[in-house]
């Protein structure tokens, strides 16, 4: 059996090479005639039209072949510079690329014959491992590529390789001279995400505070046919095996239940189920497409993965109330069953092999395969975090999910009076100082400092051996933990003047060797109360890592569905690697379309368009609807969420950056998070515009047809065709080229209209593009010179499209202009049963008032509240569907 299957898969895939080879060539000539022929190429050096194939993606959506190019000069790719073609019948129906247009200055590098010493240099300057793991774990040294690099105008010879930074779960691509090594491009592939709502709350006089783990993407030096059926023919059945989890839409725990599911994988993308790799067979939480296990010890290697026997049972026990150590099992499984559901999903909807997906086998024999996801669980790195690394096609992604702390954590502990060890004071942490975690407790008896803000000096030895109470008021928090430093305490816990919720303390003061929290008001001013008449209180501050109660990563669904989403958009955006850098391109969109995927999985039945909808409620220890830890919920009613493109200006954050030298250095960044949110904004609006005309199912698998379906669909093929490092006008461009690939522009002004309500019309520009300046607080022009426009193509103007139709039913609004109230004329014989939805928008398509009526019994709206002004009023129901503008003059 095995022999007869692999001499076809043999046979596979040779026919798959042959057609690939075929393919490419067929089409190099197609795109080649395009170049010549375009305008925008017409006037460019010949030497700049030179390109290579680098992927073939045939795409049963698009119907067509999405070829991935890459400029060339003297055959060397130049960094940055490609293009998706879409290719159906030896035409080009879409081309979007970033090209270099210009003829470089100065051409220059060669060759070293040192590159090894050049590259081992380069990875100790950044404290980085010379070799790389893959997905069996294994260590394979560093890769590099010879690339052009762009730089003032210039092209410089360089070296392109990834390197993981030490201790840190960072994975960097550099590109360093050929000639000395200087490194002429840096960028992290590990995007982090900030999941921890409590981590932006803000002290008043906090010093800045950087996100955490996130670190700048660059910072400036001075082919088969989708869902082939081919595969069965050699596949052996699947192992059988069942899971205890958190099935989709199940957002959380907070959300829903588990449930016990037997053999959920989808035979087209996994046609071997979960737990084989085309080779081995795996009882534990391992297979094709994933490897999921704990990394509590931060060493990015293996150390406990879930085990379900030779039945593959993977039902264990789980109670979140418990600490996390109580769960482990059930943790990873649903990390496992999560990693696997979004490869098998997207696999349908087109992020496939030849899309440069995550698998170890890659059974159509298209992409490079070895490259499954290592998913860690409770990764030791950090807490209230999550994220995505995904290196180039061929090289294995890693997922790391962290613990959430307790938003009440306990850190202080009274040792006596034994009246007062019952106590639990909640507290928050500082930034500066040595972490309580990792290092050995504290245990003292308090005192409370003199003068009592230790603003200023405290008298030298006073605090000796003592753990210092003191008010978070006046001064800075490092100033006065210093200050008590110097008096010889050897902890300080600092109350908060107002409030009894305390906050995190930031400042920054490298000199401060001691640990310092805050409590709230209440419970300092008892310490300050019971010290002050004499009494001697022990206490300890430590953390107590195995009695928290934390969040477990694992479990949150709509989490792990953003950190796949990154994965997703980073391949199958221009060249599949490195083309997603906020510091290349500031409206990096990578957040949004995680955002958006995230949502579209866990939207649950009955859901609709009034259902606001809040991101990462369970890590954030919210309730289901609570606000998330975007700048809104996602909403398509603007009382909800009223942010247009116009709102990322100014959306930019402080920073730290570690050079390659190991100097760390204060940058003003974009806010990738709120940028991003903005996006997927747009994004959540369209979707439920498809729902509305195609029709709503919260599992996107279920019916093609639906509108839910549909949008989903869409925005896939529109990764596919955006050029890299896209901004938003490019991003939105790539949807109408989907479209009219798809339906030829059948849902086209819809989508324009969707956008343009947003501010992303037709007239819309995003300005310049860096995304990162060295210090704080910095201008960032270029954050800041987005501009937005309501317009759509002429086309798709609403009233003369709908006027034109409804005139002929004789529906009309009158009298217009208005001035306190409207009548709806409507003809006879008309259905007028059931409730009529009369809404008003203004020209930006805010919602500005919405009535429910009976035409039978009211045909008069009052809009006395409006302001003069131009509107749009909508009149929907059972046999109406009507739009007019008005004019409100009073």
């Amino acid at each position: 059996m095995k022999r007869i299957r692999l001499s076809v898969k043999f046979l596979l895939l040779c026919s798959f090479f042959g057609y690939s080879a075929l393919s490419a060539q067929k089409h190099e000539q197609v795109i080649k005639d395009y170049v010549n022929a375009e305008k925008t190429f017409q006037r460019i050096n010949p030497e700049l039209k030179a390109f290579t194939i680098v992927n073939v993606d045939p795409s049963k959506s698009l119907k067509g072949d999405v070829v991935g190019i890459q400029q060339t000069i003297n055959g060397v790719p130049v960094f940055g510079s490609s293009a998706n073609v879409l290719v159906r019948e030896d035409k080009v129906l879409s081309f979007a690329d970033t090209f270099v247009k210009t003829y470089p200055s100065l051409i220059k590098g060669k060759e070293s014959a040192h590159k090894e010493s050049l590259v081992a240099e380069a990875a100790r300057k950044l404290n980085g491992l010379t070799t790389v793991k893959n997905s069996q774990g294994k260590e394979e040294s560093l890769k590099t590529k010879l690339v052009y690099f762009s730089k003032g105008g210039e092209l410089i010879l360089g070296y392109q390789f990834d390197l993981e930074e030490k201790g840190t779960g960072n994975l960097w691509t550099l590109i360093i001279s050929t000639d000395d090594g200087s490194v002429l491009y840096r960028e992290n592939l590990t995007i982090s995400c900030d999941f921890h709502d409590g981590a932006h709350e803000h002290f008043p006089t906090e010093l800045p505070k950087t996100e955490l783990n996130i670190q700048p993407s660059i910072l400036p030096v001075s082919v088969k046919q989708e869902n082939s059926n081919l595969n069965k023919n050699f596949v052996l059945a699947p192992d059988n095996a069942s899971y205890n989890v958190l099935p989709f839409p199940v957002e959380a725990p907070s959300f829903g239940s588990r449930a016990l599911l037997n053999n959920p994988w989808d035979l087209t993308a996994s046609p071997e189920g979960w737990h084989s790799d085309g080779t081995n067979h795996y009882t534990n939480t391992r297979g094709n497409n994933a490897y999921a296990y704990t990394d509590e010890n931060n060493t990015n290697t293996v150390q406990f993965s879930a085990d379900g026997g030779a039945a593959r049972a993977f039902d264990f026990p789980m109670d979140v109330t418990l600490p996390p150590q109580n769960y482990t099992s059930a943790a990873v499984t649903n990390l496992f069953y999560v990693n696997n559901k979004m490869h098998d999903v997207f696999y349908k909807f087109g992020f496939t092999e030849t899309a440069r997906n995550f698998q170890t086998t890659n059974f159509s024999g298209s992409g490079a395969g070895n490259d499954a996801v290592l998913a860690e669980a409770r990764d030791g790195g950090a807490y209230n975090n999550a994220n995505f690394q995904s290196p180039a096609d061929g090289s294995a992604p890693r997922m790391q999910m962290y613990l959430f702390e307790p938003t009440q954590m306990q850190n202080l502990f009274y040792n006596s009076p034994s009246i007062y060890t019952a106590r639990v004071p909640i507290n928050r942490t500082a930034q500066f100082g040595p972490a309580l975690e990792g290092n050995a407790p504290v245990t003292g008896n308090l005192a409370l400092s003199v003068p009592a803000d230790a603003c200023t000096a405290v008298a030298a030895g006073s605090l000796t051996g003592k753990i210092a109470v003191v008010t978070a008021a006046t001064c800075g928090f490092a100033v006065k933990t210093k200050n008590l430093q110097n008096a010889g305490a050897i902890g300080v816990i600092q109350y908060h003047p107002n409030s009894d919720t305390p906050v995190g303390l930031g400042g920054t003061d490298a000199t401060i060797t001691i640990p310092t929290i805050m409590i709230g008001k209440t419970e300092g001013q008892f310490l300050q109360s019971e010290i002050t008449n004499g009494a001697t209180i022990s206490a300890t501050l430590k953390y107590d890592k195995l009695n928290y109660v934390y969040k477990d990563g694992s479990l949150d669904n709509g989490v792990m569905a953003h950190e796949y989403g990154h994965g997703i958009t980073n391949r199958m955006t221009g060249t599949g690697n490195n083309c997603l850098n906020y510091g290349t391109s500031n409206e990096q969109m990578g957040e949004g379309w995680s955002d958006f995927f995230a949502l579209m999985l866990t939207n649950k039945p009955g859901d609709n368009a009034s259902v606001p909808r809040g991101m990462a409620t369970f890590t954030a220890s919210q309730t289901t609807n609570g606000a998330g830890i975007r700048p809104a919920k996602y909403s398509p009613d603007f009382t909800v969420n009223n942010y247009t493109y116009a709102r990322t200006n100014g959306m930019k954050v402080n920073d730290n950056v570690r050079l390659t030298n190991g100097t760390v250095i204060p940058v003003t960044r974009a806010d990738v998070h709120s940028i991003g949110f903005v996006w997927a904004t747009m994004l959540w609006d369209l979707n439920w515009k498809y729902v509305e005309k195609y029709g709503y199912n919260s599992n996107v698998l279920a019916d093609p047809n639906s509108g839910s379906a549909r949008v989903l669909q869409l925005v896939v093929d529109a990764l596919k065709l955006q050029q890299c490092n896209p901004n938003f006008i490019q991003g939105r461009n790539a949807i109408l080229a989907a479209d009219m690939a798809k339906t030829n522009g059948a849902d086209k002004c819809m989508i324009w209209k969707v956008f343009a309500k947003r501010g992303l019309g037709v007239n819309a520009a995003p300005g310049g593009l860096v995304g990162i300046w060295q210090d704080y607080n910095q201008p960032a022009p270029d954050l800041s010179d987005q501009v937005e426009n309501f317009d759509v193509p002429a086309e798709c103007n609403t009233l003369a499209v709908n006027e034109a139709s409804a005139a002929s039913k004789g529906i009309s609004i009158y009298p217009n202009p208005v001035q306190t109230e409207f009548t709806i004329k409507t003809p006879s014989g008309m259905d007028l049963s059931g409730i009529t939805t009369v809404s008003v928008y203004d020209l930006t398509g805010k919602l500005v008032s919405s009535e429910k009526i009976n035409l039978n019994k009211q045909t008069t709206v009052n809009v006395n509240t409006l302001l003069n002004g131009v509107y749009m009023v909508t009149i929907k129901g059972n046999a109406i569907d009507y739009s007019q503008k008005i004019i409100v003059s009073k």
